[in-house]
């Protein structure tokens, strides 16, 4: 699967953040240099300006002072929390994040990024309801604990997410081309469509508007964060559908069509390249990619296949065959 998906990646992207929650997890520095490894070597010799980024998955057997060493020798960037049982491989993840507070004071001393799945698992919550109950209850309280952490909440979904991220200086979200371009009703009529089942869910139409408010407006704690995850179709159309898109083939297509439709396309390069950058500490991409609208639409294919024969769906086709990208 990673032969078959990371050049989607690489080709487009200088950087990408990669997340740990692998089976088994990315829990030490030695394994994230070895994941790291692998990447560059499936990504080849084609794209030299691709840099993954690794971060740790935190749990309670994660070593502060193996952290420590990896991010001094520049193999670990940041560290990933999942609630246990949110999402795809968070059966190591925690309980509340408040029980890690020291190695969050540990963190903010060195400058090492959180990056928060921000989702609560309490199933007397509503599905559609639980980002903002996580941040109320959870991330709230260790921000105001921790004030110089710096907090990344994920593949942000609602507007209460947004609110979060414009009340908390040292906040940023990312936010996916899917939270972007697509509602509840979309994933939902006239019957559920597996290809559109991610965690955090796709909300509603309300809180579409307000991320797509936030991402074209130019405010720089908002940035593109594709969260792309590749599950073959054995797996997202069985009894129980893997959680995850991939988007990473035509993302920046469908990022690109959002920012057409509202009239802020002077945003769009800040959004997708500049702002993550800034927040994170890196220089911007030199590199150019110039986007244009087709005369004429073409017929895209709607799948990949990997070596051993499984087919992974690519979001995002409709908008990519308006649009044609090209390096300068």
């Amino acid at each position: 699967m990673l032969e078959a998906v990371v050049k989607y990646t690489a080709n487009r992207f200088r950087y990408a953040i990669i997340m740990p929650n692998l089976s088994p997890p990315v829990a030490t520095s030695e394994v994230a240099e070895l994941y790291h490894q692998r990447i560059l070597k499936a990504a080849g010799d084609q794209a030299p300006w691709f840099r993954p980024l690794m971060t740790l998955y935190c749990s309670p057997s994660l070593d502060q002072d193996d952290l420590l060493r990896g991010h001094e020798a520049g193999i670990v960037k940041a560290v990933k929390y999942y609630p246990l049982g949110a999402t795809t491989n968070s059966d190591h993840g925690g309980d509340n994040i408040l029980h890690f507070i020291e190695l969050f004071e540990t963190m903010a001393d060195h400058q090492i990024p959180l990056l928060v799945h921000a989702e609560s698992t309490n199933p007397d919550i509503d599905l559609f309801d639980r980002e903002a109950a996580f941040l109320e209850q959870e991330l709230h309280p260790l921000c105001e604990q921790i004030p110089t952490l710096q907090v990344t909440v994920e593949h942000v979904s609602t507007s209460a997410g947004v609110d979060f991220v414009l009340d908390h200086s040292q906040v940023g979200a990312s936010v996916t081309p899917h939270h972007l371009s697509r509602n509840k009703s979309d994933l939902m009529t006239p019957e559920f469509d597996p290809n559109l089942f991610c965690k955090p869910i796709i909300n509603s139409e309300s809180d579409r508007q307000a991320i797509v408010s936030v991402a074209t407006s130019g405010n720089p704690s908002f940035f593109l964060g594709t969260d792309s995850a590749p599950h073959p179709t054995s797996e997202k159309y069985g009894e129980q559908a893997k959680a995850g898109i991939f988007n990473a083939a035509y993302g920046l297509e469908v990022v690109a069509e959002i920012f057409a439709q509202e009239n802020k396309l002077e945003y769009f390069a800040d959004f997708a390249s500049n702002n993550g950058s800034a927040f994170y500490g890196y220089e911007p991409s030199e590199d150019e990619l110039l986007l244009s609208r087709k005369q004429v639409e073409v017929e895209l294919a709607p799948t990949l296949s990997t070596r051993e024969g499984d087919q992974v769906v690519l979001f995002g086709v409709d908008e990519a065959s308006q649009w044609t990208i090209s390096k300068i």
